[in-house]
C-alpha cells in the first residue's frame, strides 16, 4: 500500500506531507544532537572540577605531611 490508496484524501499534498516528515526529523535530529552535545559538555565540567578538588586535596596533604612545606605556607 501507498500513500495514495492509504489516504485518497491527501494525494493532492503528499509531497508537502513527506516534506514536513523530513523537516520534522532534520528537527528532532538537532534536538537530539543538542542534548547529547551539552550532557557531554556538561559531565567533562563535571570531571574537570572534580579533577581539580583531587589535585587541590592532594596538594594539601603534601604540605601536611612534609615539615618544610608546612613551615613554609601561611595558615590562614
Amino acid at each position: 500500500m501507498d500513500f495514495k490508496t492509504m489516504y485518497p484524501d491527501f494525494a493532492a499534498v503528499e509531497s508537502h506531507i513527506q516534506r514536513a516528515r523530513a523537516e520534522r526529523s532534520v528537527a528532532l535530529a538537532h534536538v537530539i544532537a543538542g542534548f547529547i552535545t551539552n550532557l557531554v559538555s556538561g559531565l567533562r565540567r563535571l570531571a574537570e572540577s572534580l579533577g581539580d578538588g583531587l589535585a587541590a586535596e592532594r596538594d594539601r596533604r603534601a604540605i601536611e605531611a612534609d615539615a618544610f612545606l608546612k613551615r613554609s605556607v601561611p595558615r590562614y
